[in-house]
């Protein structure tokens, strides 16, 4: 098979599979999960040296940043030095002389106790065995275990004797036993030498030195021999340990004491060489060339994949989260398209700016970081999507800045401050100006998170002040001016009605309001007041104020094509449907539906704004011509459907809102006397008629929304049509006279 026989299957094949949902998206997500995921582990995949220690370097390598490097083993060798030199922990039993007093009285009284029961002229009872049984059971007694030759100097001793041993031995022990940290045995073989290193002992006796101090202080006393020789033996067996090791303390004391070593570390300038060329490469490279990432290893394929499946959940949470909550953007691939580049974007500025080296010092980077405009990615989300998911994607983005900040969680909680104040400072804005107000917004939000978030992590004032803050201010600033420059284009590219497109479609001196200044001036007046009316009821239900207003001020666009056949562009006495049969007449006045459509689509109106042109009448009846057609007409031949609207009825509560202004205006319009009973009355009747006809029923409107709009439309129509002062005669000449001489009146 040729060449080109083969290029052209495949790209019939690319052509067929492309024209499946399914496989555009795979293609989108995984694109976009590539660049995501290449732009967080950008540091991992940068060019980088694959030496090794011994290797021979084949060229001069150097430094790209300032960078004070950590000597880990001298560290490590300073670390463990002052880890030795710190002693156990011990704890401290106050309890154990009090305990061991006791037992002392116990087994002298048991001593006393058994020379008053022994025979005088005798011993004990002899058994069998040869033993005394009154000796055994006084040994059971003892809490202590007492040498037999001792035991039995003692039972033959006179009171006095006795007594003077058992208080001798109780006033040596308990010296022993007052002095803290008397323990068993040493912790562990290394806490001698530390014992020692120091001019104080951090261990003052351990069991053996303090039975050799019992020993000296028997030694050197005045007792007599056979007194020494007792206590010798005796004041040993009662010695205990007022003082036990604790581990888990000890631990926690030398990781304190760990940490409290302050690392060694090596400057390093930009541009210094770390290896020459031909120079053989050290351990101390590598660890130099590893704190600079300059060194790839396996660790860092491991961060990358570690990014890939982080970057891979994201995605899922985000396509989770359109699924339940957002389904109509879920199943659009251009809003799809719109959300990855919002995200995309953002993660990508972030980047560059790191990129960076904005300062050498590691605290003041830091600080310039809170430069980066996060909020820009979020707004444009709440102008072009929604507001809910432009708050959803903030989290998102958030956790992201944080990573490429070097996992920092402050420039994460600053991020995301400052984004959602970002989204609901453009979510309702009325003109241009909000735009820049939102920036200033923002500014202020990171000011004070910036602020709270330097206290919290101990930045010093002086770097907070002339660097952290100023970077929050730009921050704002920078994030209203990338928003607002880059609106007009993805407006454009993804074919989007933003409120920012509403606003210039609402601006008097757009060409089709212009024309229908000109050629249509009651239609005009009557459309602005439509305006007000449904930007009110829209305001009173919760709905697109601003795309009710834009509707109604071109839904009547199509009467410029005849104006003279609408009420309210005609001259007094001339009404050209007198002349006409009620079918024509009904013919032409249906079309200014048709005719504004083609007329908002030729120049341009975004696809909601022409669909309120279309549907705000809806298939009502044109009433006044079709009871002309029945007068005039008494065959029964007279349709009712071919005196009704094309439609389609309203789908949406906008369009329906204007639907009802519309009605209501030019009914209102047309009362002589209004009154506020008056205009109450008319405007419920109204609103119920169509709710009759049908027309509401594929809107959203609900009878609550129903009650709201009618007390709406009230509202604004009293103040419209308020009653007035009626003048004095003596009066009116003299406001004409003032008229002559100024050429204006006061009007109330």
């Amino acid at each position: 098979m040729a060449y080109s026989q083969i290029t052209a299957l495949l790209t019939l094949a690319v052509k067929k599979a492309w024209q499946y949902s399914l496989t555009r998206r795979v293609i989108f997500g995984l694109v976009f999960f590539l660049t995501i995921t290449t732009i967080l582990s950008y540091p991992y995949l940068s060019p980088s040296e694959t030496l090794e220690a011994g290797e021979v370097s084949s060229k001069d390598i150097t430094s790209p940043m300032t960078k004070d490097v950590v000597d880990e083993e001298r560290t490590r060798i300073a670390r463990d030095q002052k880890v030795n030199a710190t002693p156990p922990v011990y704890t401290h039993d106050p309890n154990v002389a009090s305990r061991v007093k006791n037992e002392i009285e116990q087994d002298f009284n048991a001593v006393v106790a058994y020379q008053k029961a022994r025979p005088t002229n005798e011993g004990g009872t002899i058994n069998g065995n040869g033993t005394d049984e009154k000796l055994d059971a006084l040994k059971n007694r003892l809490t202590v275990t007492i040498p037999d030759a001792l035991l039995q100097r003692l039972v033959a001793m006179r009171p006095e004797s006795l007594a003077f041993i058992q208080k001798e031995t109780e006033n040596l022990v308990i010296a022993m036993l007052n002095m803290p940290g008397l323990t068993e045995a040493l912790a562990e073989p290394s806490d001698a030498a530390a014992a020692v290193q120091g001019s104080t002992r951090v261990l003052p006796y351990s069991m053996a030195e303090a039975r050799s101090n019992v020993q000296e202080r028997i030694n050197s006393s005045s007792f007599s021999k056979d007194a020494k020789d007792t206590l010798q033996v005796i004041v040993p067996l009662f010695l205990r340990p007022n003082a036990t090791y604790d581990e888990d303390a000890t631990k926690r004391l030398r990781n304190e004491v760990r940490q409290s070593v302050a690392p060694y570390t090596i400057p390093v300038r930009k541009g210094e060489i770390i290896i020459r060329n031909g120079e053989v490469v050290t351990e101390e490279h590598i660890r130099i060339l590893s704190q600079l990432d300059m060194l790839r290893t396996g660790e860092s394929w491991m961060k990358t994949g570690g990014m890939a499946l982080l970057v891979l959940l994201n995605i899922f949470i985000v396509i989770w989260y359109l699924r339940t909550y957002r389904r109509d953007l879920y199943k659009d691939e251009r809003l799809l398209g719109l959300l990855g580049l919002m995200a995309t974007m953002t993660l990508l500025t972030a980047r560059i700016i790191t990129s960076i080296r904005l300062h050498d010092q590691q605290d003041i980077y830091n600080q310039l970081l809170y430069v980066i405009p996060v909020a820009t990615g979020p707004m444009l989300l709440a102008i072009l999507l929604e507001s809910r998911v432009a708050v959803f994607m903030s989290f998102v983005l958030s956790g992201f800045i944080g990573i490429i900040a070097d996992y920092s969680i402050p420039h994460a909680i600053v991020a995301w401050i400052g984004s959602i104040v970002g989204v609901y400072s453009v979510s309702r804005f009325s003109q241009r100006m909000d735009f820049a107000r939102a920036g200033f917004t923002i500014a202020a939000a990171n000011m004070v998170a910036i602020f709270a978030m330097g206290l919290a992590t101990g930045v010093k004032l002086r770097v907070l002040a002339t660097y952290g803050v100023p970077m929050g201010v730009i921050n704002g600033i920078l994030s209203a001016v990338f928003m607002i420059g880059s609106l007009p284009y993805l407006e454009s590219a993804f074919k989007l009605t933003t409120s920012v497109k509403l606003l210039e479609l609402a601006n008097p001196n757009r060409p089709l309001l212009r024309r229908l200044l000109m050629e249509a001036p009651g239609t005009y007046h009557h459309s602005l007041l439509v305006g007000n009316l449904g930007e009110a009821a829209a305001e009173a239900i919760g709905a697109d104020t601003l795309l009710v207003r834009v509707g109604a001020y071109y839904h009547d666009i199509g009467k410029v094509r005849r104006p003279a056949f609408f009420i309210e562009n005609q001259s007094q006495g001339q009404n050209p449907h007198d002349k006409i049969a009620p079918t024509l007449s009904t013919l032409i006045i249906t079309s200014h539906v048709k005719d504004g459509v083609e007329m908002c689509r030729e120049a341009g109106l975004p696809p909601q704004v022409v669909d309120l042109v279309e549907q705000h009448h809806g298939v009502t009846l044109v009433s006044y011509f079709y009871h002309r057609a029945l007068e005039a007409d008494r065959t029964e031949s007279v349709q009712e459907k071919d005196f009704r609207y094309e439609g389609p009825k309203p789908q949406t509560k906008e369009a329906a809102l204007v639907m009802l202004a519309d009605t209501v205006e030019a009914a209102v319009r047309s009362l002589p006397q209004p009154t506020p009973g008056k205009i109450e009355g008319l405007v419920r009747k109204l609103i119920k008629e169509k709710l009759n006809d049908g027309q509401l029923e594929e809107s959203d409107l609900t009878f609550k929304d129903l009650d709201r709009v009618a007390q709406a439309f009230c509202r604004v129509l009293n103040g419209i049509y308020h009653t007035r002062i009626e003048y004095p005669e003596g009066m009116t000449k003299e406001l004409e006279g003032r008229k002559n001489r100024s050429g204006t009146v006061y009007s109330g």
